[in-house]
C-alpha cells in the first residue's frame, strides 16, 4: 500500500516579474488569501491558500502549455465568479459538468488553465465523492 495521502500543494509557472499581475487574478479575483511562511517565501515565489492545501506560483522561464492541464478548484457563486472575470478581461468558457454541476475554464493571466466548478450545496464542504478505498495501489 502507498503512503501517498493526498495533495500538499500544486505549483504554476508566472513570467519573471508577474508577482503582481498573479496576486490581482488570484488574491482579487479568485478571492484565495495568500499566505506568507519564511521556508517557503523566495523572490519570485506566491503561496495561496486552498483549504488545507496550497497553491504555489512561481516566476521562472515558459517552457510551453499543455491544453489537458488545469487546475481543478471548487468555488462558490460561480456566476457571480463569471461576471467578475469576465469584467476583469478574463474570457470564461462555459462546459458543465456530465452531473450537471455548473463549470468553467478560463485561463489565468498567464496562460495556465482553471476548471472552476460550483459543486451541489450539499457536496460544497466535502469531498467529490471520492472514497480512497475504491483505488487499490501496490507498491
Amino acid at each position: 500500500m502507498t503512503a501517498v495521502q493526498g495533495v500538499d500543494h500544486i505549483q504554476l509557472p508566472i513570467p519573471v516579474g508577474a508577482s503582481p499581475k498573479a496576486r490581482a487574478f488570484y488574491e482579487v479575483l479568485l478571492g484565495l488569501k495568500e499566505v506568507r511562511d519564511p521556508l517557503l517565501d523566495r523572490p519570485g515565489s506566491l503561496h495561496f491558500s486552498l483549504g488545507w492545501q496550497r497553491l504555489d506560483l512561481r516566476e521562472g522561464t515558459y517552457t510551453g502549455v499543455a491544453p489537458q492541464a488545469h487546475l481543478g478548484l471548487r468555488v462558490r457563486s460561480l456566476q457571480t465568479l463569471i461576471h467578475a472575470l469576465n469584467a476583469a478581461g478574463h474570457p470564461v468558457q462555459i462546459v458543465p459538468r456530465a452531473t450537471g454541476e455548473a463549470r468553467i475554464y478560463v485561463e489565468d493571466p498567464f496562460g495556465n488553465r482553471l476548471e472552476l466548478f460550483e459543486p451541489a450545496s450539499h457536496d460544497i464542504d466535502s469531498p467529490r465523492g471520492h472514497r480512497v478505498t475504491d483505488i487499490q495501489l501496490s507498491v
